[in-house]
């Protein structure tokens, strides 16, 4: 099965956790980047990016999307910015919908937070790509380097219930 993981990540958070996934599926991997980045400290990061996800801002992406239609698994990785996806994923979703019009995939949702619900965050994926199969969600509250253990644990035991 052919599978991808495509990602954003301001931090490097969701970056960890999405190339550990990538390793595990032996799938490719695809980081999306922005045309004009967001900031990544202080007052501003907290504004412009928690602004851009409750207006469900779509930023330019300077990364081009592939084809998905030869991939079976499309994991989509987001870190949660005021209850919701990152404001890029909502650039991926369009081009997806826009330009591929994918049915009949399995979807992933790879979802990276301080804490608190991620419900919202999949849901918006999902209203946005039906006529898809979606698979549990895997969750990861503050992951970094030194819980990578923990984390891989997580993702093999998540790999190993979508094999089955």
């Amino acid at each position: 099965m052919k599978s991808i993981v495509i990602y954003y990540s301001l931090e490097g958070h969701t970056k960890l956790v999405a190339q550990l996934l990538a390793k595990e599926l032996k799938a490719e991997v695809l980081e999306l980047k922005l045309a004009k980045p967001f900031p990544t400290r202080g007052f501003s990061k907290f504004f412009w990016c928690g602004k851009s996800a409750v207006f469900n801002e779509k930023p330019e992406l300077k990364t081009k999307i592939p084809s998905l239609k030869d991939y079976n698994i499309i994991v989509i990785g987001t870190p949660v910015w005021a209850g919701k996806c990152a404001s890029p994923i909502n650039s991926l979703l369009v081009s997806i919908t826009k330009d591929q019009q994918i049915k009949g995939k399995k979807i992933a949702v790879l979802v990276t937070n301080g804490g608190g619900s991620i419900s919202k965050c999949v849901k918006q994926i999902q209203k946005t790509l039906t006529g898809n199969e979606f698979l549990e969600p895997l969750h990861f509250v503050n992951p970094s380097k030194d819980k990578e253990e923990e984390i891989v644990k997580k993702i093999r035991d998540w790999v190993q219930a979508i094999n089955n």
